[in-house]
């Protein structure tokens, strides 16, 4: 037989390492006197970088919400000023009726019956006369005076013409 038939087999290559190292530390510590002391990561940190972080973490907040309540106050003012707008657009398309009414012949004829206390012209009032033009004949007369009667009635024209 051979020797490395008997040999019994070495578990501990099986083992996991982190297990073995805390193993290791557990026995140095046991014989050494050596007190193992645990220390956060988290408070590692400086006071002044806990508080600076904190400063800006709430500045950015702070910031955040300027911002969204600006955005949301001139949202705001947007919606109020297209209400005003319609409601302009809608006093516009009231007054442009109220006009085209007063315009209208109905609107002008009751005016003038109401206001002005006018009437309107019956049948009975109305008189039909007929003229014979076939017979008639317009003679004009010519009173100017010559070759000067009709430059001063030429000038006069244009006076009468300009509003003189």
């Amino acid at each position: 037989m051979n020797i490395q038939d008997n040999l019994a087999y070495d578990l501990s290559l099986f083992d996991d390492n982190e297990r073995r190292h805390h193993e290791k530390e557990k026995e140095k510590a046991a014989a050494g006197g050596i007190k193992m002391t645990k220390s956060s990561i988290s408070r590692s940190g400086s006071r002044i970088k806990v508080i600076a972080c904190a400063a800006a973490v709430f500045a950015a907040f702070f910031t955040a919400n300027y911002f969204n309540t600006r955005r949301d106050d001139m949202a705001r003012m947007v919606t109020e000023q297209r209400a005003e707008y319609n409601d302009a657009l809608n006093d516009n398309s009231l007054l442009r009726s109220q006009l085209d009414y007063k315009i209208s012949i109905g609107y002008i004829e009751q005016y003038a019956t109401e206001e002005l206390g006018m009437q309107k012209v019956t049948g009975a009032q109305k008189k039909y006369i007929s003229v014979n033009t076939e017979s008639l004949i317009e003679v004009e007369h010519d009173d100017s005076g010559g070759f000067f009667g009709s430059v001063r009635s030429w000038f006069e024209d244009v006076l009468e013409y300009i509003g003189f």
